[in-house]
């Protein structure tokens, strides 16, 4: 469906007119003017008009029955052949009933009213209504069709909703896990430090309860968080861990959904350092230019104490996966993703379009 089609379907005009079926009555007095039109031609009194109406009546109420009874009782259940018969019957016993009604009614001369139940006059009325019936029944699949695509896309958007929360609700206590880890190994060492961690950590739930909640955020800001998990990890690994952060380009009028670069961090620290005693390093790189965002962060590999991540083809852990998830629904394609190992060295780029 367009993006007109939709603001059609979705405007008030659109829902007044199907909660009070005015669309019906339009059709149908379209119809009984076309009718009129055709009728007219060669008769001097009014009767027409009745013809017009009587015609237009028995049309309408075949149209119905086909719409409202024989097509959710047999052809929804593709019950075709009884839908066939049903619909034939339907047909002819309208064109007798118009036959009747013109035998009874005097608005048509004695010379026509003698081949009513003629095999032309009936044949001929049964097309006509079958005409009718043909066209009802495509502006009825039409609109079915419509009402179809308008439900599946509020199902897919809610299943996307759904999902992207259940992918969060997997990231905030994988986070918590390994902040409250850093923090409780501190505290065992007596060490004056854990206090203004806990701070910044309770900064970064903040921004977890509130900010994480969005649709989207602003650059800066989760690139600030971003920061606070840094520094709060940087505190723990102390002089064994060089950490470098370099942000180029405007971030305040940029943004992205919120903790979507976090993953990436965490598994550099899980994953990177573990819990090899020799110096590592964790390099962040950011750079914004017009609509695109481009992130790069590289890790060390330890010697020892990350076995997992030694692993020829290691893509990384539950994070990467879940990151992976959120950016297939939040930027379809609009991002790429670029995950490279070495036997040194493990590295992420992430290319987004930001639109």
């Amino acid at each position: 469906m367009s993006i007109t089609q939709d603001s059609f379907v979705n405007s008030v005009l659109y829902k007044k007119a199907t909660t009070y079926n005015l669309h019906h009555i339009f059709l149908w007095v379209i119809y009984y003017l076309f009718w009129v039109f055709v009728l007219s031609p060669g008769i001097t009194r009014p009767d027409f008009y009745i013809n017009s109406f009587v015609i237009v009546a028995i049309h309408a109420m075949v149209s119905y029955f086909n719409i409202y009874f024989l097509f959710p009782f047999f052809l929804q259940k593709r019950v075709y052949i009884k839908y066939f018969l049903a619909i034939t019957l339907s047909i002819s016993l309208g064109a007798l009933l118009e036959a009747a009604v013109f035998t009874v009614i005097n608005t048509i001369g004695p010379a026509f009213k003698s081949g009513l139940l003629s095999p032309r006059f009936l044949l001929s009325t049964s097309m006509a209504i079958t005409y009718t019936t043909a066209i009802t029944m495509s502006l009825k699949l039409v609109k079915h069709w419509y009402e179809k695509e308008r439900l599946a896309k509020e199902l897919a958007k809610l299943n996307t909703e759904t999902e992207l929360k259940y992918l969060k609700s997997q990231i905030n206590p994988h986070f918590l896990f390994n902040s409250l880890n850093s923090i409780y190994s501190l505290a065992l060492q007596k060490n004056d430090l854990a206090p203004d961690l806990i701070l910044k950590l309770s900064d970064i739930l903040r921004y977890i309860l509130y900010e994480g909640s969005e649709k989207k955020v602003s650059l800066t800001q989760e690139l600030k968080y971003l920061q606070s998990y840094l520094e709060l990890e940087k505190v723990r690994h102390g002089s064994r861990m060089d950490l470098d952060i370099v942000i180029n380009g405007d971030t305040d009028t940029k943004e992205i959904a919120p903790m979507l670069l976090i993953p990436f961090v965490e598994n550099s620290f899980k994953h990177g350092l573990g819990k090899d005693k020799a110096k590592g390093y964790v390099r962040v790189e950011v750079d914004t230019q017009k609509e695109d965002l481009r992130f790069s962060i590289a890790n060390s590999k330890p010697v020892n104490g990350s076995e997992v991540s030694q692993q020829k083809g290691y893509q990384g852990g539950i994070g990467l996966i879940n990151v992976r998830k959120r950016l297939n629904l939040l930027y379809p394609l609009k991002h790429s993703l670029n995950v490279g190992s070495t036997d040194v060295e493990f590295k992420v780029e992430l290319n987004i379009k930001l639109t």
